[in-house]
């Protein structure tokens, strides 16, 4: 399974970088050794991407872990989870619970501009909201 977050630990830290000719990196490089390959640009003049090869291959990027593929046939991550969670029908918590808002839930414009407006020191919301409430 692939790692998400959190704080992961180098490989080979170094504690300080040094100045200059000294310096090294301090993260550890490329996780386990694998690293992406160099990428090839085309449509420089000729010799114009040296500098871009120089600067990729001073700092090599980890390699990006391939996910893991799931099948239609596949089992459940969630077996307790009805498959309906999350919506309006079905067993288990609706919209309501999920912090997702339908359609018919969303507050009037009028409501979200007359809430804004007391963090606004310019004075346009409030001369908009006038102009909604009043037309």
């Amino acid at each position: 399974m692939a790692q998400h977050g959190g704080y992961r630990q180098p490989n080979n830290p170094a504690p300080v970088s040094g100045p200059g000719a000294l310096s090294q990196r301090t993260d550890g490089g490329a996780i386990d050794g694998m690293q992406q390959p160099m990428q090839t640009y085309t449509g420089f003049e000729y010799g114009e991407n040296k500098s871009l090869n120089e600067q990729q291959a001073g700092a090599p990027m980890a390699a990006t872990p391939v996910p893991d593929m799931l099948t239609l046939d596949a089992p459940t991550a969630l077996p307790d989870q009805p498959i309906s969670h999350g919506a309006d029908w079905g067993e288990g918590p609706g919209v309501d619970l999920s912090g997702i808002r339908t359609l018919s839930s969303q507050p009037d414009p009028s409501s979200v501009i007359y809430n804004m407006m007391r963090n606004d020191p310019s004075g346009q919301l409030e001369s908009l909201y006038n102009r909604i409430n009043l037309a």
